[in-house]
């Protein structure tokens, strides 16, 4: 659940049993040793799964209709591998996703099922609902009833007395009980019988749970800061989980090298020194694939073809002001769909007449030629010869190079007709009249 009480959240669900009961639900697959987040799933009501599935019946991709199993298949299908025979996996559940139906469903791909079960359920068995709230006098604590299906030996569904009932599904486990630690009043601790289910949901289930406690309960980032907008405090909560993700691999590597894992806190304070230490030149803006590089030599521009950025300013609000941009020239030849635009606020002074500016980018566009390295600015002065060799646009007219267009100010006419616009009147006039 990331915390979220605004109103104009689309994904704002209501849970009265979590922390924090107004938010956005995720279905979370993490890995039950480490608790790293493999993946997730956000949920956005019921009618959307449906939708994405093109016409298909629900039933083909998870018999149940609830959305919660559902999406523990489609993340399951993502993060295992292919099924190979003989090659098994496991997955721990809670009383929310576990049902029947996914328990057949993963066992058919592979993959055992152990979790906690609602009683209401289809395909529960109703001998083991028991009638009473809570343990009965006369029955040990650690008894147990287990029912094995007929038409799948695997699948197992069993009642566990502890001081309430307790229901779980499994398949794959065996029916040998062993013993578990549990305390009773007085503070002293008791060692009582339980099926073998019970002891690997005890083991493994803490994944998610492990996740959540990190991600919430301490040195939170969406928590600490307030804001506005809902969709800036989903943003947040992400990025609290890939924090998270983070300090459980910074302690594996810790561990895979002979040292102690550092706690929440040292993590957090190293994360911190390091993103301080960070400057524009560890950041990369266009990413591609390196290809046959050019022949051209990218060092052979004239030193007077240098870019100089446009001098104006432009007043966007009472303390704020930016530089004006423009289209870049290369960008406008090798665009490849019309409405296409890539804006820059640096020209070249040489190759502009006046006011008539030539504006070129000064980043590589990866797109514009196969393999290319080389930014706007050196296309246009090293491959295209300073523009005199540019090619013939890929789409629509050839560029023009326009001047900075003059302001045009109505003003009324004494006789009372149509408003005319300065230069018309200069015209009608002879003249226009300055200071």
């Amino acid at each position: 659940m990331i915390p979220s009480r605004s109103r104009h959240n689309v994904t704002r669900q209501y849970m009265k049993d979590k922390p924090h009961k107004w938010g956005t639900k995720l279905f979370m697959t993490c890995c039950a040793d480490t608790a790293y987040c493999l993946r997730l799933e956000v949920y956005c009501g019921t009618d959307q799964h449906t939708d994405e599935l093109g016409g298909e019946s629900p039933t083909k991709f998870s018999a149940d209709p609830n959305s919660g199993p559902a999406a523990v298949i489609r993340n399951l299908h993502e993060v295992l591998p292919t099924p190979k025979d003989g090659v098994f996996h496991a997955v721990v559940t809670d009383r929310f996703y576990t049902s029947v139906q996914l328990a057949l469903q993963l066992l058919a791909r592979n993959v055992y099922t152990v979790g906690t079960i609602q009683t209401n359920k289809k395909g529960f068995p109703p001998a083991l609902i028991a009638s009473e709230a809570a343990r009965p006098v006369d029955v040990a604590r650690g008894s147990s009833s287990i029912a094995t299906s007929k038409c799948y030996p695997r699948l197992q569904v069993m009642q566990w007395w502890d001081r309430l009932p307790v229901y779980l599904l499994s398949t794959g486990n065996s029916s040998v009980l062993e013993t578990c630690g549990r305390h009773i009043p007085g503070g002293q601790r008791t060692i009582i019988p339980c099926p073998s289910a019970m002891r690997d949901y005890h083991r493994w289930m803490g994944g998610v749970d492990i996740h959540d406690q990190l991600r919430l309960q301490r040195y939170s980032l969406q928590l600490a800061v307030r804001c506005r907008k809902y969709y800036k405090t989903i943003f947040l909560g992400l990025v609290d989980i890939a924090i998270v993700n983070c300090f459980i691999v910074y302690r594996e590597a810790q561990k895979k090298r002979g040292e102690t894992p550092a706690d929440h806190a040292t993590f957090l304070q190293v994360l911190q020194t390091q993103l301080l230490q960070v400057t524009a030149g560890d950041f990369v803006e266009e990413v591609f694939s390196p290809g046959p590089q050019m022949q051209e030599r990218t060092d052979a521009i004239p030193t007077e073809h240098k870019l100089t950025e446009f001098p104006q300013w432009t007043q966007i609000r009472e303390g704020f002001r930016k530089r004006p941009q423009h289209q870049c020239k290369v960008c406008s030849i090798r665009k490849t769909k019309v409405g296409q635009r890539s804006a820059t606020r640096f020209y070249c002074d040489a190759c502009s007449d006046g006011t008539k500016r030539v504006y070129l980018c000064d980043r590589v566009r990866p797109d514009h030629y196969p393999g290319n390295t080389m930014t706007c600015h050196q296309i246009w002065h090293v491959k295209w010869k300073n523009g005199d060799e540019r090619p013939r646009p890929r789409i629509g007219r050839d560029i023009q190079m326009r001047g900075l267009g003059k302001k045009r100010r109505r003003v009324a006419d004494d006789d009372g007709g149509e408003e005319k616009t300065e230069e018309q009147e200069a015209g009608d006039n002879g003249a226009v009249q300055s200071d």
